[in-house]
């Protein structure tokens, strides 16, 4: 520090605090504040430690300045102040941390997961005695910290019980991001002339001041949060499709016969739809209705679709990737045998899809032919019925891929549903409405809640899908391009309707079947793709971090094919 300055006692108390609860506002006020910051940029107060630190970067390293601020602290007097706003910035830091802790709805949710939350209280006296510059032991504040810090994680880990939000989501990362702080603070205060510790904080200082006001990433952090909201609790689902043993197995295979018997039926309804409707928009509606009852249908009956697992598994898969929370790879041995768990089980399910809804198709088509005057499905339909599945000609893989897409976007619909039922306590609202409670027992509302708890994001995922793919057609005339949807179960119906209402060659029935699987591969790999890089964006795992799991599940495949298909007996 230069020779006329060396008398001025710096402030350091916001150089230590770092944070500040002025800067908790939402993404609208965030993102305008820092385009004005752009402009006109926050300039520290002159007589605090930033306005010294700004000034002279620009002609020092931080070595020097360190080396500079050590020959103050050795003075026992600019130590002392020092100090003082030292303490008085970790007293800061943990009264915004203790706001919340105490707050009455971060107490229902520690009552509501049994979690013992006197760490809040206890952090009160220590910091309101570390503010009247009391002598408290660092080792005391420090393990009453990691209390606080395994509360919030704790809250994190059981997000699926309170539900999440972007706001809370923001709060618990801020809480954590104060624990942090703290803890490097108290370092700094068992040894206040640690030069090492000084250039950790200036170099932290200068990071943070470098992405404070960055808009990409103030975007990029929102837009996670967001994608954490969406899919945190399709990963809850997700476990559901995942078969362990042998009779789980079985189960989805009578499961995926089930759905596409029902889907058989309804891709027959939706030929009805289109030989007796013309007019676009009714027959928008018709498809949307006829999908979305089916998919609900089969899932009130106990059926599986297939290509609805891949954006739930995805999610399942990423949440064991981060395991711990700590946004890096857990155990790669763990996560392939997951994915053996969830290719067979997909496969499975697609075989039980495929094998009901082909053959159905074909005895209604066979039935039909008896009665002829009934029969909708003439020579030409059969041929475009057969034509829409080929890859290429009949555009199906790209017609697969958006309908993946839709796939995957109900898959986030149905997690949505899911945490807002969670976050906003609509069970237990339901329950304890009084303008309801005038038309139902007490017994019918307990009953009406619980099945809203469990079925609202499914009910939902499957209605939106259902719409999705029944109106998809209707982008096209918003766009240069032709748009439609190819859905493998729906697919394998048109083919067993086609193949039995005109003949075709043997050529052409086993190129329109080996389409139909082309079909279900391109469902699963596009919604599955969608949905796990959007889980992995919301964890904060970058797709590079991926190079060795991806090398290791694909020399997996090879050695081992049969254990992505079937469940071998272990020797």
């Amino acid at each position: 520090m230069e020779n006329n300055k060396k008398n001025i006692k710096y402030k350091f108390y916001s150089f230590f605090a770092k944070y500040s609860l002025m800067e908790n506002y939402g993404f609208t006020a965030g993102f305008s504040i820092r385009i004005f910051r752009k402009f006109i940029p926050q300039i520290p107060e002159q007589h605090s430690f930033e306005f010294y630190l700004n000034s002279q970067l620009k002609q020092s390293t931080v070595n020097s300045i360190v080396d500079e601020l050590s020959q103050l602290l050795a003075q026992p007097a600019y130590q002392a102040s020092v100090a003082k706003d030292l303490n008085h910035a970790i007293s800061g830091l943990c009264s915004q941390i203790i706001s919340y802790g105490l707050d009455h709805e971060f107490q229902s949710f520690f009552d509501k997961l049994n979690i013992d939350s006197k760490c809040y209280k206890e952090l009160l006296g220590l910091a309101s005695a570390l503010s009247a510059d009391d002598n408290i032991e660092v080792r005391k504040i420090q393990y009453v910290l990691d209390e606080v810090s395994n509360t919030i994680i704790k809250l994190r880990e059981f997000k699926n019980i309170t539900g999440t939000s972007m706001h809370l989501t923001v709060v618990i990362k801020s809480l954590l991001n104060y624990v942090k702080r703290i803890k490097i603070l108290l370092d700094l205060k068992n040894d206040i002339l640690s030069k090492k510790k000084w250039e950790y904080l200036i170099k932290d200082y200068i990071l943070y001041t470098k992405s404070k006001n960055s808009l990409k990433e103030f975007f990029v952090s929102h837009t996670d949060l967001l994608a954490f909201e969406i899919v945190e609790h399709t990963a809850q689902k997700g476990e559901k499709y995942v078969a362990e043993n042998k009779k789980e197995y079985l189960s989805f295979f009578k499961k995926g016969l089930l759905g596409g018997l029902i889907i058989s039926i309804f891709a027959f309804f939706k030929i009805i739809v289109d030989s007796s409707v013309s007019a676009t928009l009714p027959l928008a509606f018709l498809y949307s209705i006829n999908y979305a009852l089916c998919f609900v249908i089969v899932y009130f009956l106990g059926g599986t679709i297939a290509t609805k697992q891949p954006a739930m598994t995805a999610s399942t898969i990423a949440k064991n990737i981060d395991k711990d929370g700590d946004f890096k790879i857990d155990s790669l041995n763990s996560i392939i045998l997951l994915l053996r768990k969830i290719s067979r089980s997909q496969f499975i399910s697609l075989l039980g899809n495929f094998i009901t809804a082909f053959s159905v198709s074909c005895l209604i088509g066979f039935l039909l032919t008896l009665v002829a005057y009934l029969n909708p499905i003439s020579a030409n339909k059969s041929i475009t019925l057969i034509e829409q599945v080929f890859p290429f000609s009949g555009g199906a893989i790209y017609y697969a891929a958006i309908a993946g897409v839709f796939l995957s976007l109900s898959g986030f619909i149905s997690g949505y549903f899911d945490n807002k039922v969670k976050r906003l306590n609509l069970a237990y609202r339901i329950q304890h409405n009084k303008l309801l409670s005038g038309f139902f027992s007490e017994h019918k509302l307990k009953r009406l809640s619980l099945v809203v708890e469990r079925n609202l994001g499914v009910y939902a995922g499957n209605i939106s899908l259902g719409f999705f793919l029944g109106s998809a057609f209707l982008l096209s005339y918003l766009m240069p391009f032709s748009i439609d949807i190819r859905h493998i179960a729906f697919s394998s119906s048109n083919v067993g309707y086609g193949i039995i209402n005109h003949t075709f060659g043997i050529t052409t029935v086993a190129w329109a079947l080996l389409s139909v699987f082309l079909i279900g591969a391109v469902n699963f790999f596009v919604s599955f793709s969608m949905t796990f890089l959007l889980v992995l964006k919301s964890r904060g795992l970058k797709i590079s971090n991926l190079g060795r799991l991806v090398r290791l599940s694909l020399k997996d495949i090879i050695k081992n094919p049969l254990d992505y298909i079937i469940i071998r007996n272990k020797k």
